[in-house]
């Protein structure tokens, strides 16, 4: 039997959650019957996600991006799917408003075509509110042609589905899947990662992991911790990812005379040993796809406080509470009931998570594009 030839576009960026759900999924895939190959969109300086591909065997080319030269990111992709034919091109985007791919690989290629929305809203908004009335406009078409060319429709919800195709109809909705074994708590990174930052072990670590986007809400995180140092100033807040606001969230904890008790890590590739080291988590989002950090979080039995916008099958455990708005009183309140548990309570895997395993996923979706022939 011939491998199928499987296209896979995404960002492949490294600390990029929709780069983290194809290198979770995919590498699952059976080598025997697809031959991967992948477009990223991104840029990415550290060039961790181009050295996993080459681990995985997986050819990896980078796209023109369409920010910056539009023209050209477009001719990029004519050329591209007029000079290569694939089985399946596997579109995993977060809108609808960059629809030329799509639309090419319709046109040019042979391929069945897959569509996998990943987020309930743009990755990235506009203050100019002329290039938000484009951008409406490019994604309200896109999310028309979507829905029609692409063979399969997939999301990671219903918000993300109605989102990136207008409709439930026809659309297949897939919790994401994550490596559980890699997620459970570790007593021994626990007690190494907090040594790295001069963390005692009984002072409480309230943790952030996300782009540093106005959609994750970093500054309200941040403003919530300041109010709950006061009454618990035996505490740190480390905040972990990078982004557009990186420089606005050190200004504001300057501001808030919390400079010394924010821990700043760019980039790391060990986010699931970090989870460890943590006793909480604040995941307040404005709108999500998913929300896969809460989830993984789970895993490793570490408390969480996410806002009512992720998404309502992520809310697994007991482990996780739901906050309604953005009340920071109200926030700074649950946060102050929380009780922290101790290695021998986060030992244990709860058996609920078990039906997130990616390896379930990956059969799933394999299969349905096996049914879509």
């Amino acid at each position: 039997m011939t491998a199928k030839k499987l296209l896979i576009v995404g960002d492949f960026i490294s600390g990029s959650g929709l780069t983290q759900f194809i290198f979770n999924m995919f590498p699952h895939f059976d080598v025997n019957k697809y031959n991967i190959q992948c477009v990223g969109y991104g840029i990415d300086s550290k060039q961790e996600t181009n050295k996993t591909c080459d681990d995985l065997g997986w050819r990896l080319e980078r796209v023109v991006p369409i920010t910056r030269r539009p023209l050209a990111h477009v001719k990029w992709w004519k050329n591209f799917l007029k000079n290569n034919d694939f089985d399946i091109i596997y579109f995993n985007y977060s809108s609808s408003w960059n629809y030329f791919p799509v639309k090419y690989a319709k046109r040019y290629t042979n391929a069945q075509i897959v569509c996998h929305s990943h987020n309930a809203y743009y990755s990235h908004v506009f203050k100019n509110k002329i290039l938000m009335y484009f951008l409406n406009v490019m994604n309200n078409r896109g999310k028309k042609l979507l829905n029609n060319m692409a063979d399969v429709k997939l999301a990671t919800s219903k918000d993300s589905a109605l989102w990136m195709f207008n409709t439930l109809k026809d659309v297949t909705v897939i919790d994401n899947g994550i490596e559980l074994d890699n997620f459970k708590f570790d007593a021994k990174a626990r007690k190494e990662l907090r040594a790295e930052l001069n963390i005692s072990l009984n002072e409480r670590l309230i943790g952030f992991a996300g782009v540093l986007q106005e959609r994750k809400n970093p500054i309200f995180a941040l403003q919530v911790f300041s109010e709950y140092l006061k009454s618990n100033p035996n505490s740190t807040f480390l905040m972990i990812g990078n982004g557009p606001m990186k420089s606005e969230i050190v200004r504001m904890a300057d501001e808030l005379g919390i400079k010394k008790k924010v821990k700043f890590i760019t980039y790391t590739n060990k986010l699931n040993k970090w989870y460890s080291a943590m006793d909480i988590l604040l995941f307040p989002s404005l709108y999500e796809g998913f929300g896969l950090v809460p989830l993984e979080a789970q895993v490793s039995s570490l408390p969480v406080l996410a806002s009512n916008n992720v998404a309502p099958q992520v809310f697994v455990t007991q482990n996780i509470k739901r906050i309604t708005g953005y009340d920071k009183d109200n926030w700074v309140k649950k946060l102050s009931t929380i009780k922290f548990k101790t290695n021998e309570e986060r030992s244990s895997l709860d058996s609920s998570l078990n039906k997130f395993d990616v390896k379930k996923q990956a059969n799933q979706i394999s299969s349905l594009l096996e049914s879509e022939k």
